[in-house]
């Protein structure tokens, strides 16, 4: 039973603000019980914003969390952000028939001199040189040598992320629930000397990619629009995880015409 609602709110958008006081008082006036960040654990938390809300929701979370997710859009484009709230009334009583959609996040595992350190991300990691110059890498899929890649960086994107940053960089849509990382190059350099895949490619569940440095190049690695790392590495292991978020939403909601209205 959902009963402990947090509501995380963009305080930077006025309607923002003025959406999520009328549904607080829809909740309380339906035995919603409010509870403020950190004082207990939620059951369900109602984002009020941006499809950064919700990122910036998780990364204050470290990506480890029980409670399931409603997004209400007060944004633009709102692929994650799925409600559009006109009537605050029906929109709670509505909250026990939403339906649950599992979002699995992407891993990432760094190696360094110094440690190994693990991270995760809903939409993408994005990998570049910190130098101003081509990131170049050794890549691995299923520990089988693929390319020696150089461009301006790689994009390792979430089901939910292909359609974020990866779409801009020639990357294809995947449908919820398809149990898979994308790996697309943004710029990858093509020519006699050098052929890079130009292309994403799809590596389905239980298979990681590997980046193993070549010239000690210092990277930067940027998780969810928040950069993470900059400096050396040794190896970076990434893969599709195993770990997940809920997030609640509407049956009428279809991905198809979300397709159609956010991005044709």
């Amino acid at each position: 039973m959902l009963k402990n609602v947090q509501m995380y709110v963009n305080n930077t958008k006025r309607n923002a603000l003025d959406l999520s006081m009328k549904v607080r008082q829809e909740l309380i006036s339906s035995g919603y019980k409010i509870i403020e960040d950190g004082v207990q654990i939620p059951d369900l938390v109602i984002g009020f914003g941006g499809d950064g809300t919700l990122l910036k929701w998780l990364s204050s979370r470290d990506y480890d969390t029980t409670a399931k997710y409603i997004g209400v859009n007060c944004g633009t484009l709102g692929f994650m952000q799925d409600f559009k709230v006109t009537d605050a009334k029906e929109f709670v009583s509505n909250i026990p028939n939403y339906v649950e959609q599992k979002l699995n996040f992407v891993y990432l595992e760094l190696v360094t001199e110094e440690k190994i350190s693990k991270h995760y991300a809903l939409n993408e990691f994005d990998i570049l040189s910190s130098e101003d110059k081509t990131f170049k890498t050794n890549v691995k899929v299923a520990d089988e040598f693929l390319e020696n890649f150089a461009g301006t960086g790689l994009i390792f994107c979430s089901p939910t992320g292909s359609t974020a940053h990866n779409i801009s960089s020639i990357g294809s849509v995947m449908f919820p629930g398809v149990e898979a990382m994308q790996m697309t190059p943004s710029e990858a350099i093509v020519n006699r000397r050098l052929r890079c895949l130009p292309k994403s490619i799809c590596v389905p569940k239980g298979i990681s990619v590997t980046l193993t440095s070549i010239n000690n190049d210092k990277i930067k690695i940027i998780a969810d629009g928040k950069k993470i790392y900059d400096g050396e590495y040794i190896k970076i292991r990434i893969r599709y995880s195993n770990s997940y978020m809920i997030k609640l939403t509407d049956r009428k909601h279809s991905f198809v015409q979300t397709v159609k209205e956010k991005l044709i």
